[in-house]
């Protein structure tokens, strides 16, 4: 784009990229702390699948400082316990509401699908006086003395003190920094299934059920019934393109007592461990998957980046 042409480019504070949860929350924290601040994303339309879903007591505490943790909550299943099994036998039970008490006032996990989780963050978002700017792809960086520049496919470019790369995996952010995403990707093939269920399973707790050669994780969700599924892809037939409900393993399914009724939403996916060389270059951050990507074992992903965008919040507001 020629320069001639950005003159009337506009000029923010704090400019972030991806409206996932780690964007949007970096963006709340700013807006309310009196900083100018847009972010964009450059997907047409919010996400409609469940994708991440455990919220950690340190986010609640965070939520509750923004006001947000009653609301959460509501929408919430709380999971008060986890529960082992192994060769279709229960043989542990931890409470986890016991286990936090006195450590903080959520000691417990919460089930908040990401895509009711983005949209509560952009109605407070939107209220605060911000509105996600979506199908706007970032292209270009050029750093400045005093700021950096955004370049756009489809948009004028932005003047910008600060740019905030939330963008994920993938970031473009990142890429344009041209900082490496040195790591590597586990072997194993793993499903995920939005399902509605009836068995012994059907509680509102966590299971985890393992086999000789298995595995099954069975969140609960929202709803009678409702549950996400997390199992192993076993075989090489299994990991053939095109994989579908009806292809994976139900042998734990049926140890378990479990029967599927509806599938809602199925997908298959490998877990990668990556880490940005730096988070920082000059005038540019990045925050959430864009910055390091792990295992979801324990729930990390998702309430790291929104710790990420809280203690970055603070620090480009001061």
């Amino acid at each position: 784009m020629p320069r001639n042409e950005d003159h009337g480019a506009r000029r923010v504070d704090v400019l972030i990229a991806g409206a996932g949860p780690t964007g949007l929350v970096l963006a709340l924290v700013l807006a309310r702390l009196g900083v100018e601040v847009r972010i964009v994303d450059q997907a047409l339309e919010p996400g409609t699948t469940s994708r991440a879903l455990v919220l950690h007591a340190r986010t609640m505490e965070l939520y509750a400082q923004l006001g947000l943790a009653r609301e959460v909550r509501d929408a919430s299943v709380e999971l008060g316990a986890v529960n082992l099994w192994l060769r279709g036998r229960r043989i542990a039970r931890a409470v986890l509401g016991e286990m936090g008490e006195g450590l903080s006032p959520f000691p417990y996990a919460l089930v908040f699908p990401q895509d009711a989780h983005e949209r509560l963050l952009a109605e407070h978002l939107r209220r605060a006086g911000v509105e996600v700017e979506r199908g706007t792809e970032l292209v270009g960086l050029e750093p400045r003395p005093d700021g950096v520049r955004a370049r756009f496919a489809s948009a004028p470019a932005c003047e910008a003190a600060y740019v905030v790369g939330c963008d994920g995996a993938r970031s473009i952010v990142r890429d344009a920094l041209g900082l490496g995403f040195p790591g590597g990707t586990y072997q194993h093939v793993f499903y995920v299934a939005d399902v509605a269920l009836r068995g012994p399973v059907a509680d509102h707790e966590l299971h985890v059920a393992l086999d000789d050669a298995d595995f099954l994780a069975v969140f609960p969700r929202k709803g009678e019934g409702a549950a996400r599924l997390v199992g192993a892809v076993r075989t090489e037939a299994e990991r053939r393109a095109g994989l579908r409900w009806e292809d994976v393993s139900k042998q734990l399914l049926r140890r378990l007592g479990v029967t599927v009724d509806e599938v809602h939403w199925f997908s298959t996916y490998r877990v990668h461990h990556r880490v940005a060389e730096r988070f920082r270059s000059g005038r540019v951050f990045l925050a959430g998957d864009a910055a390091h990507i792990h295992s979801p074992v324990g729930g990390q992903g998702m309430n790291t980046g929104i710790g990420d965008a809280a203690n970055l919040a603070w620090k480009l507001a001061a």
